[in-house]
């Protein structure tokens, strides 16, 4: 019989919501048991009978994780705790371990059945020759030396009892033979010294002094450069004695040096010259790459480390104090989220992640897991290190959940709520002691001084998962950063190669030419033409190797300034850097030889990072409302002390025009603005804090606080006075504008007024120059040119002909009289000077003695 089909409980048509199925069911026919009966939902006819569906399923109180509160209770110590579970917990199989349910059951094909004709596959003679190689260093190196060895003795006992006066090149064989035995073997023992030096070196500097042990990493990188050294210098040193001053060389012969001889000769000391300018090169680059590493990335990897002891600590009392898969069930299904717990029945999984391939490596990594947990027990036992080659411990836990941000912040809730009281909001420092028992009392000091990075007395939830995200984001960025140097390594290292092996070719052709000056001066020529293609090159790949294994400004993932817009460092090589914008998200490409040339501001590697804000406010704003601005706001400073210092500067920057104030208002943020979401929130809730605190003080802004004109506080309308009070009003404001001034006097207004009650004389004026000519041509027996008018009479004022102008007429008479003493010495001092300017001959009369028409 069928059963209906129910609609989906999303379509607007259905009715009710569709009941959980009865997965317990033994029906015969394998189909679901029917739903619920619901008032809303009746089951068409033919269906299952009434009674049928009920399941009696047990419910137990669970207590999720998703409250941010804790979840210890008081006095809960780990003291009561063993290290050890009774097998009691989901999935566990009394170790802690989780078991999945089920594993495949498929026997994976070897290799031999997948390719039973493999060409690669070693023979009986091949496995013997490979078990030879990995027994040991010492049967290595002769399997290496021994048979080219043979070959080379072969011929030396011919010389000696065959062909006693065989001869090569003038040279007994016997020698000659000689002389490649010991380059073969010079080569196999150089590389055993250069092998032996660094243990050498350790053991010896290493007691007199413990940093230079980082040393002997550089001369365990130069092995093959050292051999090179080793062997050229072997074979140069017993050439020349072995062919010229052997026993079978005659008197007259003996230093005597044949051509094939010197040419050879030539040809060893380049090849000596070659292995130590290859040497230097090599020795330069692990310098570089060992003191750069050393400087820029040895404190941040022991900071981490530091902090990663110390989260496995704290995981490992959370353990202790809950089981694993008890409490925090979903939190350690995160933590341990990998290939092993995909089978784990009731887990959230990702589309695409349940696969059956990934089951199956599923239980192969489970298995490997418990195999590789035999192992780390024995070990443990050897060593003492609970760490050793132990999967499930704490440290191995810890670093392996620190690979994804999901399972960090799944750690840090699980370790946080595990150390904090039930209805407690905060971990603090006596949390953390009475958890940890008084004997671990500095342990526990040390941990929470770690963690707490604001200083401010107690970790609240938000910050133990910022705490853990940034540690997996520091050990992400670390690794991008030592991969992005050892890039830019090897490229300068190719570039260095490329002019070592120049310099080799140069200095076989050179040897080997008889005129040395002429094959220098052609070089020479060919090296300044080429200077002139790469020039540039070269300048730039100096100046981005300066800027970037010198200076160093930034590594991976650091936020960056640069003429005011803001990157973040996404990949660095060795000529270029690429960034991405926080604003835009857009890639950009810088060269480093043109940030070599800018101001770069680093806002990761900076410390807590203060913010100014200029605030304009009224003109009218008190001293007691800004003291009472700045109170408030180390208020809100005090009660958000995760986030800002308590310290708040308020400064009257500028006055401006008289026409307002301008405030600067300091803050102090508890970390850098590397994390562009957190600055925002931090900024957002000050600002808001901010207007908040201005209204209610209140401090208004610049012509603020009045009623608008139009408000009926401030209506607009219009009144008619007279002209006279028109003109009072203007004059007694002008009035009172004088009296303002610092020099004002009474004395003044009182000779003022006088002058206005008295009938003023008027004076006469003297006709201007203009004037004279215009009336008449004749010059006037009074005039100055003449010379009549005394000085006296000018400087007395008494002269009738004194000019006064105007605007002095119209002067108030109650100055003093060494003003107007004053004014008169100016005026007659400006008549002199026109005087000076004016003409002195005289015009001739018509018909007079002398006159130009009579002449």
């Amino acid at each position: 019989m069928e059963v209906p089909m129910v609609k989906s409980p999303t379509s607007p048509k259905s009715k009710g919501f569709l009941p959980i199925p009865n997965m317990n069911s033994n029906d015969p026919r394998g189909n679901m048991n029917p739903p619920l009966p619901i008032p809303s939902y009746q089951p068409s006819p033919g269906g299952y009978s009434n009674g049928e569906h009920i399941v009696n399923i047990p419910l137990t109180p669970i207590k999720t994780s998703v409250s941010s509160t804790g979840a210890r209770k008081e006095g809960q110590t780990m003291n009561e705790y063993s290290n050890t579970n009774n097998g009691s917990q989901l999935g566990s199989d009394g170790n802690g371990d989780f078991q999945p349910s089920y594993i495949g059951r498929r026997r994976a094909k070897s290799d031999a059945v997948l390719n039973p004709q493999d060409e690669g596959a070693l023979t009986t003679m091949g496995k013997i020759y490979d078990k030879i190689l990995k027994f040991s260093i010492l049967t290595r190196y002769i399997l290496y030396i021994v048979p080219l060895s043979l070959v080379f003795v072969i011929p030396i006992i011919v010389s000696i009892y065959g062909a006693p006066n065989a001869k090569i090149g003038g040279v007994r064989m016997l020698w000659f033979f000689a002389w490649l035995e010991i380059v073969w073997c010079s080569l196999w023992l150089s590389k055993l010294v250069a092998k032996a030096l660094p243990l050498v070196f350790q053991t010896l500097v290493g007691v007199i002094s413990s940093s230079v042990k980082k040393y002997s990493q550089i001369i365990k990188a130069l092995e093959l450069p050292l051999s090179l050294v080793g062997w050229a210098v072997a074979s140069l040193c017993s050439f020349l004695p072995l062919m010229t001053r052997n026993v079978d060389v005659t008197p007259e012969r003996l230093g005597v040096i044949d051509p094939w001889m010197n040419r050879l000769n030539k040809f060893l000391v380049s090849c000596l010259v070659t292995a130590v300018i290859w040497f230097c090169e090599r020795l330069l680059i692990r310098i570089v790459s060992v003191s750069y590493y050393r400087r820029q990335f040895e404190s941040r990897i022991k900071t981490n480390k530091e902090n990663v002891k110390v989260l496995a600590e704290l995981y490992e009392i959370s353990r202790n104090l809950f089981p694993e898969y008890t409490e925090f069930r979903e939190e350690d299904y995160i933590i341990h989220q990998g290939l092993h717990t995909l089978n784990i029945p009731g887990l959230k999984r990702v589309s695409g992640t349940a696969t059956p391939m990934r089951a199956f490596l599923g239980g192969v990594n489970a298995v490997q897991g418990k195999v590789t947990s035999v192992f780390g027990n024995i070990a443990q036992e050897v060593t003492g290190n609970k760490n050793l080659m132990n999967p499930n411990s704490s440290y191995a836990t810890t670093i392996e959940a620190l690979r994804r941000k999901v399972s960090a912040e799944a750690l840090a809730r699980r370790i946080w709520m595990s150390f904090v009281p039930e209805g407690s909001y905060a971990l603090t420092l006596n949390d953390l002691k009475e958890v940890m028992g008084p004997e671990r009392e500095r342990q526990a000091e040390s941990c929470f001084r770690m963690i707490d990075t604001d200083g401010n007395g107690d970790i609240s939830l938000e910050e133990m998962i910022m705490h853990c995200v940034n540690l997996q984001q520091d050990r992400k960025k670390v690794t991008r950063s030592l991969q992005d140097v050892d890039n830019a390594i090897s490229a300068l290292d190719s570039v260095l190669s490329f002019i070592v092996f120049v310099i080799t070719i140069l200095i076989f052709v050179i040897a080997q030419q008889s005129s040395v000056g002429a094959t220098l001066a052609g070089a020479g020529t060919v090296l300044i033409s080429l200077s002139f293609c790469f020039a540039i090159t070269a300048q730039e790949i100096l100046a981005s190797c300066i800027f970037l294994f010198v200076k160093h400004p930034y590594d991976v993932g650091d936020r960056i300034d640069v003429d005011e817009n803001k990157y973040i460092v996404e990949h660095i090589s060795l000529l270029y850097t690429v960034f991405k914008r926080v604003d835009t998200n857009k890639t950009t490409q810088i060269p480093n030889n043109v940030l070599n040339m800018k101001t770069l501001e680093n806002v990761t590697r900076s410390g807590s990072m203060k913010e100014s804000l200029m605030v304009p406010v009224s003109f009218d704003t008190s001293f007691e409302d800004i003291t009472k601005l700045k109170y408030e706001l180390m208020l809100f400073a005090q009660e958000n002390s995760r986030d800002f210092e308590p310290e708040v500067e308020v400064e009257v920057q500028s006055i401006n025009d008289l026409d307002r104030l301008i405030l600067r208002i300091e803050t102090r943020y508890r970390s850098n603005w590397s994390n562009e979401i957190l600055t925002m929130q931090r900024r957002n809730r000050f600002m808001l804090a901010l207007v908040a605190i201005l209204r209610r003080i209140p401090i208004y802004c610049p012509g603020g606080g009045d009623p608008i004109v139009g408000e009926v506080g401030r209506p607009m309308y219009t009144v008619a006075i007279p002209d006279t009070a028109a003109r009072e009003n203007m004059a007694n404001t002008a009035k009172d504008k004088k009296k303002k001034r610092w020099d004002y006097s009474d004395s003044e207004e009182s000779d003022k007024e006088e002058e206005e009650e008295e009938p003023r004389t008027p004076v006469p004026r003297r006709k201007s120059s203009s004037d004279e000519t215009a009336v008449s041509s004749r010059p006037t027996p009074t005039s100055l040119g003449a010379g009549s008018m005394s000085m006296a009479s000018m400087m007395s004022g008494s002269s009738p002909y004194m000019p006064v102008p105007e605007s002095r007429d119209r002067r108030p008479s109650g100055g003093s009289n060494r003003s107007r003493r004053e004014d008169q010495v100016e005026e007659v001092r400006s008549m002199l000077s026109r005087e000076a300017t004016r003409g002195r001959r005289r015009k001739p009369v018509p018909g007079q003695l002398g006159s130009p028409a009579q002449i």
